[in-house]
């Protein structure tokens, strides 16, 4: 097992299996509400008190659509403002502490220069909201990550596990990006993603409760 998982489920009931295993930190989600299909993905403070109790550190990534399908509307100045408000909410009800990272997940292939400019002015208002109390982190693609991160709207990249997107091959060649989804859709003990950490970033915005960001 990945020593670092994310996944859109609830892990309360299968943090001793998580341990056995060597995970060692658990990503999960904030969003603005569920859905039927993914009836758990919105991370909470029972779970996160639960993981923190058992020592696993945790991470997180605010995605409700990320502009998945191609809905570009789902990314801009806008919608930024309104997840990253939302962001912040959950962040507080959790005790997520200031410093950690709070990732935001652009999960189709954009690679237009409209769409890129969308997608930048997104970030912008979620930097904005943020204030610098949490550092802001990329999912996606290499090219959306590094249009963003070199606008200085973010400060960590997420590649996602899709290596056919466009840039994505490129920047795993260099040491630009913290985490990289190596692999997708695993079944067991529940349904997750294993990641990797970059060694350029032994801390990519992960955390505990109650001690701060994890150094």
């Amino acid at each position: 097992m990945y020593t670092i998982i994310d996944t859109p489920w609830d892990t309360t009931s299968y943090i001793p299996q998580l341990k056995s295993g060597g995970v060692e930190t658990v990503i999960r989600y904030y969003n603005l509400e569920d859905s039927s299909s993914l009836p758990e993905k919105q991370f909470g403070a029972d779970e996160a008190i639960a993981l923190a109790a058992a020592g696993l550190s945790m991470a997180v990534v605010f995605e409700q659509t990320g502009g998945a399908g191609g809905k570009i509307s789902d990314l801009d100045g806008e919608t930024g403002s309104r997840d990253a408000t939302q962001a912040l909410k959950l962040a507080g009800e959790i005790g997520q502490p200031h410093g950690s990272a709070i990732y935001f997940s652009v999960d189709y292939d954009y690679d237009s220069s409209a769409d890129l400019q969308s997608i930048k002015a997104y970030f912008a208002a979620v930097d904005a909201a943020l204030q610098g109390a949490y550092r802001v982190g990329v999912y996606g693609s290499g090219t959306v990550a590094s249009a963003v991160q070199q606008a200085r709207y973010a400060e960590l990249i997420w590649l996602a596990g899709s290596t056919g997107w466009s840039g994505t091959q490129q920047m795993l060649g260099g040491n630009q990006w913290a985490l990289f989804q190596r692999e997708m859709e695993i079944a067991k003990p529940l349904p997750h993603d294993g990641n990797t950490a970059s060694s350029a970033f032994p801390n990519f915005g992960q955390f505990t409760l109650g001690s701060g960001p994890v150094s």
